[in-house]
């Protein structure tokens, strides 16, 4: 609370430095927003950390605040928070999946059953003990259960009655079940048998208006519902005309009259003074009445002034200092955008140069080196020829030649002769229409001219490729670095011609979608939800988690300690409008504090 100087005026003593010390001395300064953040870290038994003393630092003390101060908390829903239902693929029914385990005494409220539930270690429990729903059954008879929950309740569907369990049978132990609600009326409890648990006196008729009727304290006239109903209505008709002539608060610039018959004051009775803005109780006691001020007001504005100019000169100056740095981030743009339009040019025109530069078929030369080597080896081996003595030794005398004649006329005469051939070859069936070898290998050379050429081609149909080993890839572009260059080359469905070529480039290590025009580049869920787009434009996306991957289960990606980034964000944007309102509109360091701690409750 504030106090007052020698000259009368109002001033502060912000209690900063109570567990952090060094904070003390900063308490009129941005230091002393920090300081306030480190006391309750240091009160907190967390570790403390130091900060500049301006918006950057009182941001990140908030934030390593709100990390450190991170415990279990509590949630509303119809379904606990930290995971999700997935139908499973094999049963068809659904699954609960923990994505995120909450923490041991995170609470959450079922809004369907309307309980309170904990966790703890593997599962949720109810806060309130195991109340259970309620037994239904449709032939009338009591539930066959063994251990009923004290306060279960059995509804009879056959006969449209409501039970509840009252303890078991002190002569057999079997469960004795009340009635407490026949839905078909057969039988009705009105207000004027419903005994009351408490017997007291019936009303009777008054001579004045008291705020609470004297009762007739006879015995036996208050015994059932509808007497103490009679009671309670003539007491509230007698409270509606008591009020009436109350009058709540009194308003002039004179203090009322305390003699006046007609309107007599009465002690609690409240006066606002127009004169002093001053409000006042009357108050009587043993020997004297008299109006007693309850409230004092103070016009503080002219001493916000000097706060209100502070903020106003910091907020221009950081304005300011944020439209020149848009102002050079715009200037580095446009220097970039006409150093890439002159590069794109050059290369625009070396890509020309290259194409029309003519392409020369050399299979069918040689080099000098070659030819005149072959030409060498040529003349060298006719010398050697024209040189050489004639050998004989393969060769076979007369007597030998007519010995090999003999012999080979032997063996003619053992074979069969022109008419056996003959008789043989007449039972040889007609093969004229029977394939050989050669138009095999026409066949096979004519597949790649007319199918699919070796040098590439059109092609209207589908491949559907059934690979036998799995370890091999299906296309292969491996063999070098530029095989891979334009592997893919596309065509968007645009008002306009745009191709889209994807493979490696002239850069090291790099892979890359080459565009041109408003092609957009998507991950589509179920034909409609885009959750990922990457444009010119840069990447976006409907969702980001952050967390670690786990493997994947039958069920797909798994994510353990995930973090909603665009949720996340949601809340820091909002923690952070409601802090920059908070030091808008404090005027002292309790209402600082007050309001830095609202901003950050939800965070």
């Amino acid at each position: 609370m504030p106090g007052r100087d020698s000259e009368g005026l109002q001033t502060w003593n912000p209690s900063v430095g109570l567990h952090f010390k060094p904070a003390a001395k900063k308490r009129e300064s941005y230091g002393g927003i920090i300081g306030a953040l480190q006391d309750l870290q240091s009160g907190s038994g967390n570790k403390v950390k130091s900060y500049p003393e301006n918006f950057a630092g009182i941001i990140a003390a908030i934030q390593d605040l709100i990390l450190s101060g991170k415990t279990t908390g509590s949630d509303t829903g119809v379904k606990p928070p930290g995971g999700d239902i997935i139908i499973n693929p094999d049963t068809g029914v659904p699954d609960w999946i923990i994505t995120e385990e909450p923490l041991n005494g995170q609470l959450w409220f079922d809004t369907r059953q309307g309980r309170l539930m904990v966790w703890e270690t593997d599962d949720w429990y109810q806060t309130n003990g195991a109340d259970g729903l309620p037994i239904v059954t449709d032939d009338g008879m009591a539930p066959g259960v063994e251990y009923v929950v004290p306060g279960q309740f059995w509804y009879d569907a056959q006969n449209n009655n409501l039970y509840i369990y009252a303890g078991e049978s002190h002569t057999d132990g079997t469960p004795v079940w009340r009635l407490i609600a026949d839905l078909d009326q057969d039988f009705i409890q009105t207000t004027a048998t419903l005994p009351l648990a408490a017997i007291g006196p019936r009303v009777t008729s008054l001579e004045d208006y008291a705020y609470l009727p004297d009762p007739d304290i006879s015995e036996g006239n208050m015994l059932v519902q509808k007497d103490f109903n009679e009671w309670v209505f003539q007491s509230l008709v007698n409270l509606d005309v008591g009020l009436e002539t109350l009058r709540p608060v009194l308003i002039s610039d004179t203090p009322p009259p305390s003699d006046d018959p007609d309107k007599p004051l009465i002690a609690g009775q409240l006066w606002y003074d127009t004169e002093t803005l001053e409000l006042s109780i009357w108050y009587e006691d043993d020997n004297s009445s008299q109006w007693v001020p309850t409230s004092v007001s103070y016009a503080i504005d002219e001493q916000l002034l000097p706060l209100e100019a502070a903020l106003a000169t910091e907020t221009r100056l950081r304005e300011q200092a944020i439209h020149n740095l848009y102002e050079m981030l715009e200037n580095f743009d446009v220097t970039d955008n006409a150093e890439i339009a002159h590069l794109g040019n050059l290369i625009t025109a070396l890509e020309a140069k290259v194409d029309r530069k003519p392409v020369v078929d050399m299979t069918g030369y040689v080099t000098s080196d070659d030819y005149s080597t072959a030409t060498s080896q040529l003349i060298s081996r006719l010398v050697s020829l024209e040189t050489a003595t004639p050998d004989y030794s393969s060769l076979v005398s007369n007597t030998e030649l007519e010995e090999q004649h003999a012999y080979i006329g032997s063996v003619i005469a053992s074979k069969a002769t022109p008419a056996d051939v003959a008789a043989v070859a007449a039972q040889i069936p007609d093969v004229s229409n029977f394939l050989v070898q050669q138009d095999v290998v026409d066949a096979i050379a004519n597949i790649t001219t007319e199918y699919l050429p070796r040098t590439g081609g059109v092609l209207t149909g589908s491949f559907q490729l059934q690979k036998n080993d799995y370890a091999l890839p299906s296309l292969d572009f491996s063999g070098a670095s530029w095989y891979s260059k334009c592997a893919f080359q596309f065509t968007a469905n645009a008002p306009t011609p745009a191709n889209t070529k994807f493979g490696t480039t002239e850069n090291p290590w790099e892979y890359a979608w080459e565009f041109g025009a408003d092609e957009d580049f998507c991950w589509i869920y179920n034909d409609t939800n885009k959750v990922f787009s990457i444009t010119k434009e840069g990447p976006a996306c409907s969702t980001l988690y952050l967390g670690d991957i786990g493997d994947n289960t039958n069920n797909g990606r798994v994510i353990h300690n995930k973090i909603d980034v665009k949720e996340r964000l949601h809340t820091y944007q909002s923690a952070f409008e409601s802090i920059r309102q908070a030091v808008s509109s404090s005027t002292d360091y309790v209402s600082l504090k007050s309001g830095l701690l609202t901003a950050l409750a939800n965070v």
